[in-house]
C-alpha cells in the first residue's frame, strides 16, 4: 500500500489540484484505490499522531507527501528508521529539498522550478514512485524526538520573514526587501553558544543553520557543501559583520556566493548543540517552531529510504 500524506492548505491548494492527475497515473498502471494506495488529508497542523494513527505499517510499501518542504518536515517521520520508503510529490510553495535529492531530472528540466506546467511535473514524481528506485539519505534529528530532512536554521533570515509576511499581500516580492532594510538596522546578533560534536564555541551569529541539504527559501544555496547522504550535518555559520556588508551579503546566498566571506564558515559534524537566552524561533524547512534552550541537532545516517 501507498500511502499518499496531503496537505489541502499547503501550496494555496495545488496538492488538492495534484490529486486528480496522480489518481490517473496510478489507474493507468492498474493500480487500485484502497488496494494499492490511499490518500490521507491533513487537518491542520500537528496532526502527525492521528495520521499516523490511519497508515497500516504491516502493508504500507511507501509514504507520500503531497505538499511543500513544511509537509514533508512534519511528517518524515512516518518513515524514519523504518522499513517503508518515503518520496515527496512537489506541490506546495516550497520545495527546495527536492534540489538536494539525488534525482535525474527529465531532459531539458534543470531542477524541479524549471517544469513547462503543473500537471507534467507531478506526472513526473508519480511515475517515480511507481518505479520504485530507491537510495538512502539522512535526516536530522532535533532534541531526539522530531525529523527534518533540508534545513533547520535561526537569525536574521527569520527575522526578515516574520516581518515581512503581514505586508506580502500588499507587496508581493518586495515586502522582504524592506524587512531586509528595516532589519538590518534593527535586528541584533545572537549571542549563542555553539558545541559541535563535543567542543564549544561562544559569539554573536547572524545567521546559524543546521543543514543536511544545500538550498531553502526558494532556491537559495545557503550551503553549498552540504550533500544529504554523506551521514553528517554541515553546519553553516555567519558570524556579526557590519551592516551593510549583511545586505551586500543577502544577494549572494541564492547562488551560494557568500562562502566567500570572512564570517561564513562551514562544519561537517555529526551533532551541535544551541545554547542560548530565552525562546530561538527556528526554521526548519519552513515552519516556524519556538525552542528553549538546549536545542540539539543528531545525524540520522540514511534514516530515511527514499524514491529517487
Amino acid at each position: 500500500m501507498i500511502y499518499f500524506v496531503v496537505n489541502p492548505a499547503a501550496g494555496s491548494g495545488k496538492p488538492k489540484k495534484a490529486i486528480p492527475i496522480i489518481e490517473r497515473v496510478l489507474n493507468e498502471h492498474n493500480m487500485k484505490p484502497d488496494v494499492d494506495y490511499s490518500f490521507i488529508y491533513t487537518e491542520a497542523p500537528g496532526d502527525f499522531a492521528r495520521v499516523s494513527g490511519l497508515i497500516d505499517y504491516n502493508i504500507a510499501e511507501a509514504v507520500v507527501c503531497v505538499g511543500g518542504d513544511g509537509t514533508i518536515q512534519e511528517y518524515v517521520g512516518l518513515a524514519a528508521n523504518k522499513n517503508v520508503n518515503f518520496c515527496v510529490i512537489p506541490a506546495g510553495s516550497g520545495n527546495d529539498l527536492i534540489l538536494s535529492m539525488p534525482i535525474t531530472m527529465p531532459e531539458g528540466v534543470k531542477t524541479v522550478f524549471d517544469f513547462p506546467d503543473f500537471e507534467k511535473k507531478i506526472v513526473f514524481f508519480t511515475e517515480k514512485i511507481i518505479k520504485n528506485e530507491v537510495e538512502c539519505v539522512d535526516a536530522v534529528l532535533i532534541n531526539g524526538k522530531d525529523y527534518f530532512l533540508n534545513i533547520g536554521g535561526t537569525g536574521i533570515d527569520i527575522q526578515v520573514l516574520k516581518d515581512a509576511l503581514p505586508i506580502k499581500k500588499f507587496l508581493g516580492g518586495g515586502a522582504y526587501f524592506i524587512s531586509l532594510i528595516k532589519n538590518v538596522f534593527t535586528y541584533k546578533p545572537m549571542k549563542m553558544t555553539l558545541t559541535v560534536d563535543g567542543e564549544s564555541e561562544t559569539g554573536e551569529f547572524v545567521i546559524v543553520a543546521i543543514c543536511n541539504g544545500c538550498y531553502y527559501g526558494g532556491n537559495m544555496k545557503v550551503c553549498p557543501p552540504a550533500i544529504i547522504n554523506d551521514g553528517l550535518i554541515t553546519l553553516c555559520k555567519i558570524k556579526k559583520m557590519p551592516k551593510l556588508k549583511v545586505i551586500a551579503m543577502f544577494p549572494k546566498v541564492k547562488p551560494g556566493k557568500h562562502a566567500g566571506l570572512k564570517e561564513v564558515s562551514f562544519v561537517n559534524c555529526s551533532s551541535v548543540k544551541l545554547e542560548f537566552d530565552g525562546k530561538k524561533t527556528i526554521n526548519l524547512d519552513g515552519n516556524l517552531v519556538d525552542f528553549e534552550s538546549p536545542l540539539t541537532f543528531e545525524i540520522m545516517r540514511g534514516a530515511i529510504r527514499y524514491i529517487i
